[in-house]
């Protein structure tokens, strides 16, 4: 079986005649490949070609170029088209799970669903005779029973999973409908041979119990039988004996046996004690006992025919693995949702792109589906409605996902942005939790995460995809990045190293951007993952509030996706704080010696702290702070407030190891700004104390070249004619009194 290897006769759709970016040997009929270094090229000289996709073009591509093939640029219709179709895609579905020998013949599987069948029979009449060792003699019978249905579930299960994800990419791209259908129907057809075999295995009896057992409450425990004693204490016999309680629940409700098979679970009660232990023998009988009436009480709660229900399940995209791609949703499931999928599925409504299962299944088990927490949702049907059955021939689709939708058209010639397509790029193009340059109705311009983008579409937002961070022009990046950030970053320490002296020009370079460029650089190791980063760090900087980046989507077990690698963080955010001392007010009582200097342009730099004002418990944390929690950046849970704020803010208890929060890095006036307030300060400090006074005209000198701004730099440092004027009558006063002391 080829893996997703493109073939000629695949319906090309509205991509029929793309002009790609291909690549061959001078040689007329070459094979083209989709890149220069493809190790099935056979000649040392290549040439770059512009060839316009078509069925003969598909025909010359080496088959690993037509397997796994990156040519078409990420992002793009086209490039989702080829991900879902090629690979580990359509193609490769399609024949998967459609014919070929069983794993077991009928005869074996006769054999194990007698002995499945009859198991719970045995186990009751062992019960009730005495006979410990009934079991023992069918225990090798029964493993290999077990085996024998969990393979042909499996099967099952991996048939229904392949087909839901060809049906799925089918809907996204609708061309390829009468094309695939007499393939799908082949799977389809296959599928319910499968579900057949896998519903003759799995004991109804046993999934209504584990139904029932689902919803027993605690009952008494026997902690004063003496056949417990060996446990400990009255509260050891209860500990105990509720654990064995929880443990045999668990065991039974997520199980495709009878209750009675769990019964080994008593043998729990004896870890860490010696077999020849006096009473341990006695105790383990009673505990099977105890299992025993446990399962007793479970079979008296559905004694009787139980009356039917019908429940519909939808079946939906899935949820996001680690890799940004989606898993099928069956995939998910418990070992006992799978039993009753494969013995109570009535019908498979296959028509439009969320398939529709229709269950006729016992109360308890209605009850239990209907109630529990699941990644399938269940409901209650009156009475049974025809549905399209297992054929494809009704399949809905919906707008076809062809150029235009993403970034591969001129801005004028996009489409409004639809669920489905946004669903098609999270299905297909893997790590495209990214950030998006985006042109809404109502609100503009904006940049976004994909999964925010995917909530705004929900809400019936409407727009068009601008650019996505990966299509932002290396160009840009080249011009973007600083000398600093680019020189000898390879030798360059990580972290920067501190700087407390003013006077030093490197004073303050911590906090800026362009050091977040460096840090950011030094952090990637891959020259691709560099550029990425660059143009995620380039996109965020225009939000105005960096909780805005929050990670909306999650994966398959419950982690944020973040839209860009952790270093951008470091890119975005200064994991330091700001010396606020000289502009704390001079007799501040929380600030020993400031100086009252102006915040001018540092006043809206942002801080992102976890408690600004000292409102709950504990102390306040910066995004980076290992305290707080395992992953950097900032969510909805921070507080966004200002250093003029965070100044006067007399709740503020700052954590010892962070210091509390973090800034948004500085812009190079800023950084200017904060080391001519440090320098100031300094000077304030000396002429206090009665040291330094030999050295007056060298300070002389450093309060003219502070006070000498022209009227640009005073624009840009103070906001306000009133800081600037604050600020050289600090000098003024400054000065007067150096020259005093002279």
């Amino acid at each position: 079986m080829s893996y997703g290897l493109l073939t000629p006769d695949v319906p090309l759709g509205p991509f029929e005649g793309a002009v790609v970016t291909l690549w061959s040997a001078q040689a007329k009929d070459a094979k083209l490949h989709s890149m220069s270094s493809c190790s099935y090229v056979r000649s040392a000289f290549v040439a770059e070609r512009k060839v316009q996709l078509d069925a003969s073009a598909v025909g010359r591509l080496c088959t690993q170029c037509a397997s796994y093939g990156s040519w078409a640029r990420p992002g793009t219709g086209l490039a989702v088209f080829l991900d879902a179709v090629t690979g580990m895609g359509l193609l490769y579905e399609l024949d998967r799970c459609c014919d070929g020998e069983d794993s077991f013949d009928d005869v074996e599987l006769d054999e194990a669903a007698s002995l499945l069948l009859s198991s719970s029979v045995r186990g009751e009449e062992s019960a009730q005779t005495g006979e410990e060792d009934a079991e023992d003699d069918h225990w090798e019978e029964m493993r290999e029973a077990r085996q024998v249905r969990e393979s042909v579930v499996a099967e099952w299960l991996d048939a229904l999973v392949s087909l839901h994800r060809v049906l799925r990419v089918v809907a996204m791209f609708p061309w390829l409908r009468s094309w695939a259908e007499p393939r799908v129907q082949r799977k389809s057809d296959r599928l319910q041979v499968l579900r057949t075999r896998a519903g003759r295995l799995v004991t109804p009896d046993a999934l209504v119990l584990a139904a029932a057992v689902s919803v027993m409450k605690e009952p008494d425990l026997p902690v004063d039988d003496p056949a417990f004693a060996l446990l400990g204490t009255r509260g050891e016999v209860a500990d105990s004996l509720m654990s064995l309680w929880r443990q045999w629940r668990s065991a039974v409700e997520d199980s495709w046996d009878h209750p009675r098979e769990q019964e080994y679970l008593a043998y729990r009660l004896t870890r860490g004690m010696s077999s020849r232990r006096k009473g341990r023998n006695q105790m383990l009988e009673r505990a099977q006992v105890l299992l025993g009436a446990w399962a007793e009480e479970a079979a008296r709660s559905v004694a009787g025919d139980c009356e039917e229900r019908v429940l519909a399940v939808t079946l939906d995209g899935g949820s996001l693995s680690a890799s940004g791609r989606r898993t099928s949703v069956l995939e998910q499931l418990s070992q006992w949702e799978w039993g009753v999928l494969a013995t109570y599925t009535v019908s498979v409504d296959w028509a439009g792109t969320e398939p529709v299962i229709s269950l006729r299944v016992p109360e308890p088990i209605a009850a239990r589906l209907l109630s529990q927490s699941s990644p399938l949702v269940y409901e209650h049907r009156d009475d049974e409605k025809p549905l399209a059955g297992d054929r494809m021939t009704a399949l809905e689709v919906g707008p076809a996902l062809g150029p235009g939708v993403f970034d591969d058209t001129p801005v004028h010639g996009r489409q409004l942005l639809r669920q489905e397509h946004l669903r098609a790029l999270r299905d297909t193009a893997g790590g495209v939790e990214q950030l998006y340059v985006v042109l809404g109705l109502g609100a503009g311009v904006e940049v976004m995460t994909l999964g925010a983008l995917e909530q705004r579409c929900a809400a019936g937002w409407q727009g068009v995809i601008l650019a996505a961070a990966s299509d932002l022009p290396d160009a840009l990046i080249d011009a973007a990045l600083r000398p600093s950030a680019a020189e000898a970053v390879e030798n360059d320490d990580v972290w920067a190293r501190p700087v407390y002296n003013p006077e030093e020009e490197t004073f303050g370079r911590s906090l800026s951007a362009a050091e977040g460029e460096r840090v950011l650089v030094r952090l990637c190791r891959e020259k691709r993952e560099i550029r990425q980063a660059l143009k995620s760090l380039a996109l965020a900087r225009s939000l105005p509030d960096l909780r805005d980046l929050e990670a909306v989507a999650e994966d398959e077990q419950g982690y944020p996706l973040r839209p860009f690698a952790r270093a951008v963080w470091n890119g975005l955010l200064a994991m330091e704080q700001l010396d606020l001392e000289p502009f704390a007010p001079e007799g501040d009582e929380h600030w020993a010696d400031g100086s009252g200097l102006p915040l001018g342009v540092l006043a809206s730099v942002q801080a992102y702290t976890t408690d600004a004002f000292g409102r709950f418990q504990g102390r306040a944390h910066s995004p980076g702070c290992a305290h707080r929690r395992p992953y950097a950046g900032v969510d909805r849970q921070d507080e966004k407030v200002s250093i003029e704020e965070l100044l006067y803010a007399k709740g503020f208890d700052a954590c010892s190891k962070c210091g509390g929060y973090a800034v948004r890095r500085l812009s190079d006036v800023q950084v200017a700004y904060y080391r001519a307030a440090h320098r100031l300060h300094h000077l304030i400090q000396i002429s206090v104390s009665d040291s330094g006074t030999a050295d007056v005209e060298k300070y002389l000198s450093r309060l003219d070249e502070l006070c000498s701004l022209d009227a640009q730099a005073e624009q840009a440092w103070f906001p306000g004619r009133g800081q600037a004027r604050q600020w050289r009558q600090v000098i003024n006063r400054l000065r007067a009194g150096l020259q005093a002391r002279a």
